[in-house]
């Protein structure tokens, strides 16, 4: 499925009016079958549809990660069937989900989360003493604002990217910012990307849903131009995670965990 679509709009420039073509970012409903139940639907940028469900899955605490050494496991990519159709895609995963109650998140695209009822003692702490100069964390958002060559023709997708100080390993997009997030907790995954030491980049809000994924993963550093929530920033230091908001240029806000970072 192509990320964007072609249309015919009219425009208002400068007093008058006048046809023009226009992209705009695809928009898929994502179904998600477990043992031919659906447990439910997601709306998502249709790329990297195999990582995001592996991703949500992982970040959603509903399969452990064990790496690829546990892909005889029921959530291997192996065995999960994905089916394109015209305006929705059907994914069918042979196994269950948890009956705990999904909420819905503040993010785009109608989000749902699991991990929204897990109490202050669940939520991990992160053993990482990893440490980053901050000219490279500016150096690697620089970066990472260029790649979204889908953002620029349509101004209307998220971005997340997983680098380290030398480079960055993954990026994906989406109109939701924990979609674009579990793509890549999905692609390290599948492609057995130890995320020790690593940063977790993002165009979007921080709120405590990204947060608490971010922490399940066991990413150490989590980066945005844009702000975190109060509830965030509570779980962010409980966890230990490092939250840096609001860098814009060569500035920057650290929230928590800013003996990971170096001048």
């Amino acid at each position: 499925m192509d990320p964007l679509k072609k249309i015919n709009i009219i425009e208002y420039r400068d007093g008058s009016f006048s046809e023009s073509a226009d992209s705009v970012t695809s928009e898929k409903r994502l179904r998600i079958f477990s043992n031919d139940k659906e447990v439910l639907s997601l709306l998502c940028t249709p790329t990297m549809v195999r990582e995001l469900v592996v991703g949500f899955a992982l970040s959603e605490g509903l399969v452990e990660n064990k790496g690829r050494k546990d892909l005889q496991q029921p959530w291997c990519a192996e065995r999960i069937e994905i089916m394109w159709k015209q305006d929705e895609i059907e994914v069918h995963l042979p196994v269950e989900f948890p009956e705990a109650p999904a909420t819905l998140t503040s993010g785009c695209a109608k989000g749902i989360t699991f991990i929204s009822n897990v109490s202050e003692e669940q939520i991990p702490v992160i053993k990482d003493n990893v440490s980053v100069n901050i000219s490279a964390i500016i150096g690697q958002y620089q970066e990472f604002q260029k790649r979204s060559e889908l953002f620029r023709a349509t101004g209307g997708v998220h971005s997340a990217a997983l680098c380290d100080e030398q480079e960055i390993i993954v990026f994906a997009d989406d109109i939701g910012r924990h979609n674009a997030v579990d793509k890549i907790i999905g692609y390290a995954f599948l492609e057995n990307i130890p995320l020790k030491g690593k940063l977790l980049l993002l165009s979007g809000r921080l709120s405590s849903e990204i947060t608490t994924k971010t922490i399940t993963a066991g990413i150490p550093i989590l980066v945005s131009r844009a702000a975190p929530t109060d509830l965030s920033i509570d779980i962010a230091r409980r966890s230990k995670l490092t939250l840096i908001g609001f860098l814009r240029g060569r500035r920057l806000n650290i929230y928590s965990g800013a003996d990971r970072i170096l001048k």
